[in-house]
Order: C-alpha cells, then sequence, then structure tokens
C-alpha cells in the first residue's frame, strides 16, 4: 500500500507542474489569452473524456489499455515540448495538448476504486482514502513551489521542457508498478446476479453510467463550484504576480489552497466526527465556499493569500467525503468511472473559468476577475443549501451500511 502511495504522490505532483509551466511558457510568445485557451482546453478535453477512460475500466480492465495510453500520452506531451521549444503555431501545441489529454491513463480512478480490495473495514477504508487525499494535496502544495522555483531558475520553456522529462520517467515507474498491483481489473460481478432493472433504465445507465445514479449528481454538484475557484486562480495568479512584478509570489500563492488542505485533510483525519457523510459534505462544501466569497476584496497579495488558505482548509475533506460517498452509493461496476467523475467535475469547471479569467486578465481587468471568483463562490453556497434539502432522507444503499452511515438519519442530516 506504501508504494501506491507513494508513486501516487509523486505522479500526481509532476502532473501538477505541467500545466503552470506550459502556461507562462506559451504565454511569452502568444499572450495569457492564448495561453489560457491552451490550458483550458486541456481541461475540459481530461475532465469530459476522463469519465470514459474511466468506463473502459468498468467494462474490460485491460491493462494492455493503460499501457497503450500511457505510451501515446507520453509521446505526445514531448511533442508538445517540441513545438514550444521550436515555437510552432499555437494551435500546433493545442492539437498535440489535446491528444495527450485524450490519451492519459486513468491510474489515480483505478488506485482508489482498488483501496476496498487492499484495506479491511469501514475505519480503514476512511483511513486509506484519508491519507490518499492529504497526499494528493501535498503533491498540490509541492507542484507551485516546484513550479516557481523552475520559472526563477530556467527559462520558461526550459522549464517545461524539464517538467515533461520527469513526467514520462515517472508515467514509465506508475504503469510498472501499477502492473504489479494489477490496478484496472474488472470489478466482478456476484453469481448469478443479474441486471434487473427495465431495459430504458438499462439504456440510461448505458449511456450516463454512474450520472443516471440519483445521488452522483448531488456529489459533483459542490465539485464544480470548487472547479471555478481552482481554475480562476490557477489563471489569475501569474498573470497578477506578473502585473505587480511579483512573480516570486507565484508558487507560494498557487499552492496556499493545497496547504490549507493539507492541514485540514490531516485534522479531517485525526479527529472523530460522528454525523453522516451527506451533513458532512454539506457543512464541509459551505465551508471552502465562504472565504472565498470575499476573494472580491483580495487586491492585496497577504489578502489573498489568507483567503486561500481559509478555503483550502475544507477541499481535502470535501474530495475524502467524496470519494467515500462514491464507495457507499454507486453500484460497484460503475465506481472506475464514478470516482473519475469526482476529479472530472472539478475540471469541466475549472477549464471554462480558466478561459474566462484568462480573456479578463488580458485586459488587466483585475477586479472583474476576482468578482466573478467571488459570484461562483456565492453560487455555491446556494448549491450547498439545495443539496441541503435534496439529501435530508436520502439512504446510502448500494453498500452494506458504514459505522458513519448507519447513522444518518432524517435527525443527523438536518
Amino acid at each position: 500500500m506504501l508504494n501506491l502511495l507513494a508513486i501516487a504522490l509523486v505522479g500526481r505532483t509532476v502532473v501538477a507542474v505541467l500545466p503552470i509551466t506550459l502556461l507562462v511558457s506559451l504565454a511569452q510568445p502568444y499572450g495569457y489569452s492564448i495561453a489560457a485557451v491552451v490550458n483550458g482546453t486541456m481541461t475540459l478535453v481530461l475532465a469530459v473524456f476522463g469519465p470514459l477512460r474511466g468506463r473502459v475500466l468498468d467494462r474490460v480492465g485491460q491493462q494492455r489499455a493503460l499501457l497503450v495510453m500511457g505510451v501515446t500520452a507520453m509521446t505526445l506531451m514531448s511533442l508538445v515540448a517540441a513545438s514550444v521549444a521550436f515555437n510552432w503555431p499555437w494551435w500546433v501545441s493545442l492539437l498535440l495538448v489535446v491528444g495527450a489529454a485524450l490519451t492519459s491513463p486513468p491510474l489515480n480512478a483505478a488506485l482508489r476504486t482498488s483501496w476496498r480490495r487492499v484495506v479491511d473495514g469501514e475505519r480503514a477504508l476512511k483511513a486509506v482514502h484519508s491519507a490518499d487525499s492529504v497526499l494528493e494535496e501535498i503533491g498540490f502544495v509541492l507542484a507551485p513551489l516546484a513550479a516557481g522555483l523552475a520559472l526563477i531558475l530556467l527559462q520558461p520553456r526550459h522549464a517545461y521542457e524539464l517538467c515533461v522529462a520527469v513526467y514520462v520517467l515517472v508515467t514509465i515507474a506508475y504503469l510498472i508498478i501499477a502492473k504489479r498491483h494489477g490496478l484496472g481489473r474488472p470489478p466482478s460481478q456476484p453469481a448469478g446476479e443479474t441486471d434487473s432493472a427495465p431495459p430504458p433504465l438499462r439504456r440510461v445507465h448505458r449511456w450516463l453510467g454512474p450520472l443516471a445514479e440519483p445521488s452522483m449528481p448531488m456529489i459533483i454538484a459542490p465539485l464544480l463550484v470548487m472547479g471555478c475557484v481552482f481554475g480562476g486562480i490557477g489563471i489569475f495568479v501569474p498573470a497578477y504576480t506578473q502585473h505587480l512584478s511579483a512573480l516570486e509570489w507565484v508558487g507560494p500563492l498557487l499552492a496556499m489552497i493545497s496547504v490549507g488542505g493539507v492541514i485540514g485533510g490531516i485534522a479531517y483525519g485525526l479527529l472523530p466526527w460522528k454525523a453522516g457523510l451527506w451533513r458532512k459534505y454539506r457543512i464541509l462544501a459551505a465551508g471552502f465556499a465562504i472565504p472565498a466569497c470575499a476573494l472580491i476584496l483580495a487586491g492585496p497579495l497577504w489578502l489573498l493569500a489568507l483567503l486561500l488558505v481559509l478555503s483550502g482548509l475544507f477541499v481535502t475533506p470535501v474530495f475524502i467525503n467524496a470519494f467515500l460517498l462514491v464507495d457507499h452509493t454507486i453500484d460497484e461496476r460503475l465506481r472506475h468511472e464514478a470516482n473519475i467523475w469526482v476529479g472530472a467535475s472539478t475540471d469541466v469547471a475549472n477549464g471554462i473559468i480558466a478561459i474566462v479569467i484568462g480573456a479578463l486578465v488580458t485586459n488587466a481587468a483585475w477586479n472583474t476577475a476576482l468578482a466573478v471568483l467571488s459570484g461562483c463562490a456565492l453560487a455555491g453556497l446556494v448549491v450547498v443549501l439545495t443539496l441541503s434539502r435534496t439529501t435530508r432522507h436520502r439512504p446510502d444503499h448500494r453498500s452494506a451500511p458504514s459505522p458513519e452511515t448507519a447513522q444518518q438519519s432524517p435527525a443527523s442530516t438536518s
């Protein structure tokens, strides 16, 4: 289990560094508007087509597919680095980035889906999901710091080339360890069990997968709002700090959400909290949104850092609860895709808002950009209030009840 967590940490860190260095590399010759379009498109492709890659694992679980996708993605990422180094037209870089995103192997989904088989008991399952999410946030802390250091020490295109080289090495190691542990195996259907749903409902599940499950839209709704803040901050911070001639703030500011996420995730994993998963999910989502509503005031960099840390305290616990809700409410045969939707839902909003904020910062509309992010956070509070009503009497029906979910009753979800 430890080697799985270790390679996941390194792999996620490298993947998180790549968009930052790519953004700054493309911004030099083309400006932040074009760079944001490329970055935002890449994020949208990862988000929209990520669940389809997860569906392949759910349907057939072919380990050879992971190998083919990994080799293809590494090749295309190397070509992206070449396009940046030799100043190819930006649309060539865009096409290569899209191809790399389309073929990125869904190893994180295979890992998270495997935890129930790796550990025994609901308490251990919560612990490993907590550790996994905390380590992911640690990776997001390290990533902007590493990216900022690389951009200071190297030219942006050289920083990106270095990141791509590390990405190739890490992906090879990740694929080797994934094969050794059998990640991506198709889930087994219990003997004698058949799909008893009516034919129209079976068709809905065939096309929509886990999105046809009643709980899945409610799980991803708060994550869409979080993705808006992530995407906007990812574009706003590099552009704003460059405008203020304070590029040394790029790494620390981009790391603030993840710094809060590490602290919040550790606290959530260690402190007892006897409440149902849905109730926790609502409270934690509101905790993220409230500080983010004040981003409109965050002209000073120190205030921006403070608000990002406060919101970040709730990020990792929100994701921990989202993955646990998937594990407890989604059919096992749909969980690879469902786990990808947890991240993809944030990426969809991330990509859209990245393009919007990129257009605003290109015109130096800094206050308008912050107002958009505050508006997204305010919408998040409305989503949480709606979620409060729709989950009040919703049971967890896809798995045996856990000690946490067993406590969920009409009284505990109010």
